[in-house]
């Protein structure tokens, strides 16, 4: 009877454990919004950010590769994209990145600072929320 326990006690620990509940998802994996674009003029912040700036993503998938569609324009009516960018990405841990714009032969390695629960970052002057 004990080993009869013990055989099922150690086919339900197997199959309670996965190796996915030891997985650690990086914050950065996710599709980006823009939330808000500000720029510095004589020392005044100026808000950049309407509804066309805020169509703009960035698109960060867990097997490395990222695309990114920014817009411009004066409004939502007014709105252009830039087109589609490609590329891969790589967490260096510690918020430390490095991208790749396809192409391209060096990355740009940049810290990136997440919060309200990693749901959002400030890149430059450009915030970002997770949708």
């Amino acid at each position: 009877m004990k080993k009869l326990l013990s055989i099922a006690a150690a086919l339900l620990l197997a199959v309670s454990c996965s190796d996915d509940d030891n997985t650690v998802t990086d914050p950065i994996i996710g599709t980006w919004k823009l939330e808000k674009q500000v720029t510095q003029d004589n020392g005044q912040t100026i808000d950049e950010t309407n509804e066309c700036t805020k169509k703009s993503t960035l698109v960060f998938n867990s097997d490395g590769t990222t695309t990114s569609e920014f817009y411009g324009g004066t409004d939502a009516t007014n709105c252009n994209s830039d087109g589609v960018d490609k590329g891969t990405w790589k967490s260096n841990g510690s918020g430390v990145y490095e991208f790749l714009e396809d192409g391209g032969t060096t990355p740009d390695v940049i810290t990136i600072n997440f919060t309200d629960n990693n749901t959002k970052f400030t890149f430059g002057s450009v915030t970002w929320k997770k949708q």
